[in-house]
């Protein structure tokens, strides 16, 4: 599924886009392209579960110490999509990128196993996160460009994202069953070191650019990040996207403490976290599978509804059922809250936008939604945690209801018939 070409750099701004060449083998390519997802999330499996438990026990942080340090990871997602992405579109590179960005990853979780105190901790957790949100939106970007190329067979987002979830799993379980051999949590940067520098060998093989836009026109003369916020500034996306943000500030505050919530109030052992992480992400596959036939049935607005209504339950388990039955069957709804606010609004965006910036809108999206408000979510999940774990979810619960509400009121605006789908 790769296009390789050379093209020619005119100035800082403007890039002849490379003449069409003939793709490689589109299963091999293919493959890479699985791989790739499969180590972008694999990270998340080390690090998701395990990483405020890591915080807390081996590096001593307090609740307020642990959400800024979680929130100072977000801060380099103000920055790294959009840059990265404009980069991608602009010059039609990618494996250079991606390279460079798993690099940065290896470091960074190797740092944090020397780490010792506070600053060290948000500057490597910083270090970390300021390669891996830019692989979410580089992989979405590239799948999507592929896509769009004529000469490329059809595949469903869902076909590929879905290895994505399987390396989640796979990572998650390799740490539990690390748990015992090794040093308890102390195993987790390990692992997610080695997972960084295989997915960074993987990297290698995709390919270097992006094949040229189609029907180009004058857009090589424009700035691809400019074009991409003009979409996200319609006033029906720009709701659309508060809505959503609200929900992802929520989230912030799920995974930052729920896996100390199973320990604390749910009273189950911290090496259980991963597992029934695992849980949810396995029930996740099955959304990932059934993909098409949900969407067919509820178009992807319907999907972003669904999923943000399971993340509103999520919290409201928490919030006023904590036992450990309710906290473990809770998992049963991640696969859709995955789909919901992940996986659709991704698609949905793409469906905007011309090809010369689709990764930009992803960066861009990532940036001002998955950023700013995570960066919001975690910093002031912290301090309410230092009231409660059960006050945290209490106080999500209410905030994620009005982000819902302000989804299904963006999908009653009036639409652009000619550029903006219904479904």
């Amino acid at each position: 599924m790769a296009v390789e070409s050379a093209g020619a750099l005119v100035s800082p701004w403007r890039f002849v886009p490379p003449a069409p060449a003939t793709p490689p083998s589109a299963p091999a390519s293919l493959l890479r392209l699985r791989l790739h997802f499969f180590g972008v999330y694999a990270m998340f499996g080390c690090l998701s579960p395990y990483l405020p438990i890591y915080l807390r026990d081996v590096k001593n942080l307090a609740p307020g110490s642990l959400g800024l340090v979680m929130a100072a990871g977000q801060i380099g997602v103000l920055i790294m999509p959009v840059f990265m992405t404009l980069l991608a579109d602009r010059y039609r590179v990618v494996s250079p990128l991606l390279i460079a960005l798993f690099a940065l990853n290896t470091l960074a979780v190797g740092l944090l196993s020397q780490a010792a105190g506070f600053w060290a901790c948000l500057a490597c957790v910083f270090l970390f996160q300021l390669a891996n949100q830019p692989q979410i939106a580089l992989s979405d970007g590239l799948f999507f460009s592929l896509q769009a190329d004529p000469r490329m067979p059809r595949r469903p987002y869902s076909s590929v994202r879905v290895w994505g979830t399987i390396g989640f799993i796979v990572a998650s379980t390799l740490v539990w069953l690390l748990y015992d051999l090794g040093d308890g949590v102390k195993v987790v940067p390990f692992v997610a070191m080695g997972v960084a520098f295989a997915s960074l060998v993987n990297a290698v093989a995709l390919p270097r650019r992006l094949g040229p836009v189609a029907n180009a026109g004058g857009v090589a003369r424009r700035l691809p990040t400019l074009d991409a916020a003009a979409v996200l500034l319609r006033p029906r996306i720009l709701l659309l996207c508060l809505g959503l943000g609200l929900l992802v500030a929520t989230n912030a505050a799920y995974y930052s403490f729920y896996p100390l919530y199973l320990s604390e109030v749910a009273g189950i052992g911290s090496q259980w976290s991963g597992v029934i992480a695992t849980i949810g992400v396995t029930f996740e596959i099955g959304y990932m599978l059934a993909f098409e036939r949900l969407r067919d049935r509820f178009g992807l607005p319907g999907l972003m509804l669904l999923g943000g209504g399971a993340c509103v339950a999520r919290l409201a388990v928490l919030a006023f059922l904590p036992t450990a039955g309710f906290t473990i069957g809770l998992q049963v709804m991640h696969g859709l809250t995955v789909i919901g606010i992940i996986i659709v609004p991704a698609m949905y965006l793409n469906s905007l936008v011309p090809d010369h910036c689709r990764n930009s809108v992803q960066g861009l999206y990532v940036m001002l939604v998955g950023g700013g408000f995570s960066i919001i979510g975690n910093t002031v999940s912290g301090h309410v945690a230092e009231l409660g774990l059960l006050t945290l979810y209490r106080n999500a619960f209410v905030t994620c209801a009005m982000g819902l509400g302000l989804i299904a009121l963006s999908f009653l605006w009036p639409r652009r018939p000619s550029s903006e789908p219904t479904a």
